[in-house]
């Protein structure tokens, strides 16, 4: 089924230990997420199909990125754990990342000049997009020695 598939995407720099070095256990104390600066949004509108296979939904659409041509995005997630999200990109850029509250996961991104290996910390995974049509997941994501940085995702679909 067609959806339109709206999301905006919100960043702010991380001032804190690198979350590569630090225990999962450490990542959920509260301080941890107030030691932010700055603020860049990323808003997009865009169409894409909602299918699923017995308990699992796929999400999938395309997107232009800047520069860098198409890439194919599908967010999936099963009925019986809505709370665990992955996100899998293909095209110009490929990556798999794996959300669940209070977990980390270690993956790579590859931009296609060169891979890059990424931590991603879920500080919460909201995912009502069944019942409401809404996904939001706040997460730290930091490529090995550079500034993480505190992302909130939020999805919103609609049937066209």
């Amino acid at each position: 089924m067609k959806y339109k598939i709206k999301t905006i995407t919100t960043q702010k720099d991380y001032k804190g230990k690198s979350i590569f070095d630090r225990a999962a256990d450490e990542l959920m104390i509260e301080e941890t997420f107030s030691a932010f600066e700055g603020d860049d949004t990323i808003e997009t509108s865009l169409c894409g199909e909602l299918d699923s296979v017995g308990d699992l939904y796929i999400l999938s659409y395309e997107e232009e990125t800047e520069g860098m041509g198409g890439v194919y995005t599908e967010v999936k997630f099963d009925t019986n754990k809505p709370e665990q999200v992955t996100i899998s990109r293909t095209g110009a850029i490929d990556t798999f990342m794996r959300f669940e509250k209070g977990k980390r996961d270690i993956c790579v991104y590859n931009t296609g000049i060169m891979p890059f290996e990424i931590c991603i910390y879920a500080k919460d995974v909201d995912n009502r997009l069944l019942t409401e049509g809404y996904l939001e997941i706040t997460y730290l994501i930091e490529i090995k020695g550079a500034c993480a940085q505190k992302t909130v995702m939020k999805m919103e679909i609609e049937k066209l």
